[in-house]
């Protein structure tokens, strides 16, 4: 039996630890320029000549996230899933601060069914949008965002290195906007 539910900081007293995952074949090239009267940045979709495989463990609930909400997927009563949400009232949007599927349940409808949990929970809050980031090394995730509505709404070319760009891993922050 599949199902979504609420977990809680609380109930981890130790934290709730997370691995990160994917693997790429293909990634968004990031040219800068800057202009006599302004900047270009120009992002070109480009193939890896060898896989891109990234792992990364993380923490899910992050002391400097106020207000986390974070749901677990379970399927058979074995966690494939996790999505954690706040809202950043400051600017009246909702945050999508991580999604991750196990890679044995990928392309199996339980990101769609985070999706339409996270867009639920923005009408029930009232937000003007919703916001995320990835990185342009990780092409499946923002193929699954552009299916869900998210368009490209700016970038960090600084965020994770001083070489971002030539890493192929530079912060792209998507959004989708909605009727309120």
């Amino acid at each position: 039996m599949f199902q979504i539910k609420r977990i809680y900081k609380e109930h981890y007293p130790n934290g709730k630890k997370i691995i990160y995952q994917y693997v790429s074949n293909n990634y968004y090239d990031v040219v800068y320029k800057e202009r006599e009267n302004g900047w270009a940045i120009d992002f070109t979709l480009k193939h890896y000549e060898t896989p891109f495989h990234k792992y990364l463990e993380g923490e899910i609930f992050e002391d400097h996230i106020e207000d986390i909400e974070c749901y677990i997927a379970e399927l058979n009563e074995e966690e494939v899933g996790i999505v954690s949400i706040s809202q950043e009232k400051w600017h009246n949007v909702l945050r999508i601060n991580d999604i991750h599927i196990d890679q044995s349940h990928l392309h199996k409808g339980i990101g769609s069914k985070f999706m339409a949990l996270v867009k639920k929970r923005a009408t029930e809050i009232g937000v003007r949008a919703i916001v995320l980031e990835t990185q342009t090394s990780n092409y499946p995730a923002i193929q699954f965002y552009k299916k869900h509505g998210f368009h490209l709404i700016g970038c960090d070319l600084l965020s994770y290195s001083n070489n971002d760009i030539e890493k192929k891993e530079v912060r792209v922050e998507m959004g989708l906007v909605l009727e309120i």
